[in-house]
């Protein structure tokens, strides 16, 4: 199955837009890299960047490697900002 993991207030808790403060949350990195060792391709994909045009995918990918989170892909800044998403396949980490 392909999954794709959104990054802020997700697997880290975000406040606005100051990512080189995310703190990680090792229970919800923990459920994503189950899904990972379990087969499962792993894409993290973030809105960081798709507003303001300013590159995060390096910041982004220090933080995960740093977090030790397991994946396959990285999508940064390619996201659409919303506020809302309605979509039958969607699953907030707290239903894993």
């Amino acid at each position: 199955m392909k999954i794709y993991v959104d990054i802020d207030n997700t697997i880290c808790e975000t406040k606005g837009t100051d990512y080189l403060k995310a703190k990680p949350i090792f229970e919800n990195i923990n459920k994503i890299n189950k899904l990972y060792n379990d087969g499962h391709e792993i894409t993290y994909w973030t809105a960081r960047g798709s507003v303001t045009k300013i590159n995060h995918y390096d910041l982004t990918l220090k933080q995960l490697k740093t977090w030790k989170c397991l994946f396959h892909n990285l999508s940064v800044g390619e996201k659409p900002y919303y506020d809302l998403l309605i979509c039958d396949k969607t699953k907030r980490i707290e239903e894993l």
